[in-house]
């Protein structure tokens, strides 16, 4: 087989088949070593979740930099919604981590 020059259609068949089968095996081992990892790993995060955080107020703080935040804020959303800024009002602003 491997000592001609070219193959015949069949071989080239099998070969061909047999190239794809090991990247699809490949690729259903890769899938669920994914599944896996990401259980084991959503054990341990809940397992820590599950431990009493200390909840901490926010400090208010008022100058000029929050104000100038909530300017870009409002232009944002103001811009994205398509509504003049005296249209909406931003009642609260809270940081997500």
């Amino acid at each position: 087989m491997w000592t001609e020059p070219t193959m015949s259609f069949g071989q080239s068949v099998i070969v061909s088949l047999l190239g794809m089968s090991i990247v699809f095996l490949a690729l259903i081992v890769l899938a669920l070593a994914i599944m896996i990892i990401s259980k084991i790993l959503q054990a341990i995060i809940k397992d820590n979740s599950q431990k009493p955080a200390a909840a901490a107020a926010a400090p208010v703080v008022s100058d000029e930099a929050d104000k100038e935040l909530l300017a870009v804020l409002m232009a944002t959303i103001g811009e994205d919604l398509g509504l003049p800024t005296d249209q909406f009002k931003i009642v609260s602003v809270t940081e997500l981590k």
